[in-house]
């Protein structure tokens, strides 16, 4: 799959995750213009090996085209390697700026990833210092590339009650929500199917909502395990960190 396609759907997936949460409660409420969450996402592969991902969601704002309102949401992120308790950094740091329909924020990501034709009107990118990408009309570029892949996504969420949860970020009393489901897809000549179960811990006072999450993925029969948690938020503030003249793709 070409580079800029693998990017595009990154943005569409961290923001289905948001999805997700906005099933079980109020994104207007509980995420106000300036608000920002930054989390950590550990995952374990099925023969130990560990990475790290430090990964800060904002909502900058929104705007009305055609009627219609829409969001700006930005994700930055950094990946590194775990080894014997150090991290080594993976590639650069990343900033992707999106902007999308509101409806996107009460969907499930089922519905978020097979119907992405209108969901990146905007899509700015930015790998370190490089010069910031904008591509226009990039949820249609992706969906595209899922439908040649045959992508299928299914997914049940179901709330189990109320947990007390403390992070680093503090103690919230939250809803427990838990999530099965799968997803198929082929690459080349070759099928991939993850299996996945998740827990995920919502409460109202965090942007995006999610203070703690894990789940389990089977990828063709490997297990993989990853757990997020919030270390920082705040309900203002938060600002872009695309930097530099952004440079219109030509699509």
């Amino acid at each position: 799959m070409p580079a800029i396609y693998r990017v595009i759907i990154i943005v569409m997936l961290s923001v289905s995750a948001s999805a997700r949460a906005e099933t079980f409660f109020d994104f207007s409420a509980s995420t106000p213009e300036g608000g920002w969450a930054l989390r950590e996402v550990t995952t374990t592969d099925h023969k130990g090996r560990q990475t790290v991902a430090v990964v800060k969601q904002k909502y900058l704002g929104s705007e009305q085209r055609d009627g219609q309102v829409y969001y700006w949401l930005e994700t930055e992120m950094d990946n590194y390697k775990l080894k014997k308790g150090k991290r080594k950094r993976d590639g650069e740091h990343v900033v992707l700026k999106v902007l999308v329909p509101e409806e996107v924020m009460s969907s499930d990501p089922a519905n978020v990833i097979n119907n992405l034709q209108g969901f990146g009107q905007e899509i700015i990118m930015q790998s370190g210092d490089d010069q910031p990408l904008m591509i226009t009309g990039g949820g249609m570029l992706a969906g595209a590339a899922l439908k040649a892949m045959g992508v299928e996504v299914n997914y049940q969420f179901t709330v189990e009650g109320t947990e007390t949860i403390t992070t680093a970020a503090g103690t919230f009393n939250t809803k427990r929500i838990a999530g099965k489901g799968n997803t198929t897809a082929k690459i080349l000549f070759k099928k991939i199917k993850v299996q996945s179960q998740s827990v995920f811990w919502i409460s109202e006072e965090v942007p995006f909502g999610i203070v703690q999450s894990e789940s389990t993925d089977i990828i063709n029969g490997k297990e993989q395990r990853s757990k997020t948690v919030l270390l920082e938020y705040a309900r203002s503030g938060a600002e872009t960190a695309i930097t530099g003249e952004v440079l219109k793709m030509p699509f």
